[in-house]
């Protein structure tokens, strides 16, 4: 191989490889430690999804912390989310080719974050538990603790609860390939879309004020990419029935545990904002609405794993031709009638 294709191959990266499995022989000089976290973190010696965390050595993040890779370059699947992609050798990722500037850093690094980091819903139930995991395998303190590449208000908040300094906080840009001494890997908390009891337990412990507020509440999105057309209508409506609306994203986490910390009933459009769910009182009641075209599982399961009562109701496409968000509008009476049946 020239020197042009060293220099090709080091500045373009691209996988010599990718496993399924830990258990591959391939890793055997790569992985060099690895804790199961199981037990300790579910009170279940075995789990349908198995908890462990692992150590390699000079491992490596390939950009905005999409894919896990040994030092010679070898993905491993399952250590990352493969959102959008069924099984980790088919992840779009393996197969792009972008310039990724190679960083090496002496020391070691947690990897905390992944490539969804910078959306509530990811960065409180996909990637702040992996803290957790790292905690129960009782390890020594990391020099880095690796994040998204974007910085958002909330990621920051539970740092400063975590307690993690603001020097070790390293920013993971989609293009660069960083390497480390030691890399430190939880595996994802739970499959996507599902949701771990455990998981939300410890990251409501982090949050725990409380005080007497509304305890009917409804979710504004407000302006987005999925549009609820009629809002004003069933707002109005809402509130008629003593219901409080609150726009979750003008708050810190601290002030939207404390929102949901006395609610008895939630209607919300899809969206990030009902992550909160999670800091309600078990046997609150869901009613979420969807536009038909972007339906996924992550409240009915969160609602599953805390105890909370769950209902969903589809909304009718409101899109006109070329437009690129998903404009939708709801029944107003429909949504009143599933509250009602819910409380």
């Amino acid at each position: 191989m020239t020197f042009l294709d060293n220099l090709t191959r080091s500045l373009f990266w691209r996988p010599a490889g990718c496993v399924g499995s830990l258990a591959d022989p391939v890793l055997a000089d790569a992985l060099t430690a690895q804790w199961e976290v199981t037990a300790a973190l579910t009170g279940q010696a075995q789990n349908r999804h198995p908890l462990s965390v692992v150590e390699l050595a000079g491992g490596k993040v390939v950009g905005d912390l999409r894919l896990v890779a040994t030092r010679q370059d070898v993905v491993i699947g399952g250590l990352q989310s493969t959102f959008g992609s069924a099984e980790p050798h088919s992840h779009y990722a393996l197969k792009r080719r972008r310039l990724r500037l190679p960083k090496y850093h002496r020391g070691t690094a947690l990897l905390l974050g992944t490539a969804n980091g910078d959306n509530y819903y990811h960065w409180l139930l996909d990637d702040l538990p992996r803290w957790k995991m790292w905690q129960a395998a009782q390890l020594p303190p990391v020099d880095f603790v690796l994040l998204p590449a974007r910085p958002a208000r909330f990621q920051e908040e539970t740092l400063d609860r975590l307690q993690v300094p603001a020097a070790k906080r390293l920013r993971c840009g989609k293009n660069f390939v960083h390497q480390f001494e030691r890399l430190i890997v939880p595996a994802m908390p739970f499959p996507v879309e599902e949701v771990a009891p455990w998981a939300c337990a410890w990251v409501r412990s982090l949050f725990p004020e409380r005080s007497a507020g509304p305890e009917k509440l409804y979710l504004s999105r407000g302006a987005g990419r999925r549009r609820l057309v009629n809002e004003p209508e069933l707002e109005q409506a809402l509130v008629a029935r003593g219901f409080t609306v609150v726009h979750a994203g003008q708050l810190t986490v601290a002030e939207q545990a404390v929102r949901f910390g006395s609610a008895r009933c939630v209607v919300a459009p899809h969206g990030a904002a009902l992550t909160n769910l999670m800091f309600a009182p078990p046997g609150a009641a869901l009613v979420e609405l969807f536009h038909p075209q972007h339906k996924n599982r992550c409240y009915v399961n969160l609602a599953a794993a805390c105890g909370h009562r769950y209902a969903s109701l589809d909304g009718r496409p409101a899109n006109r031709p070329g437009d690129d968000t998903l404009a939708y509008g709801i029944e107003v009476a429909a949504v009143l009638q599933t509250v009602s049946q819910l409380a």
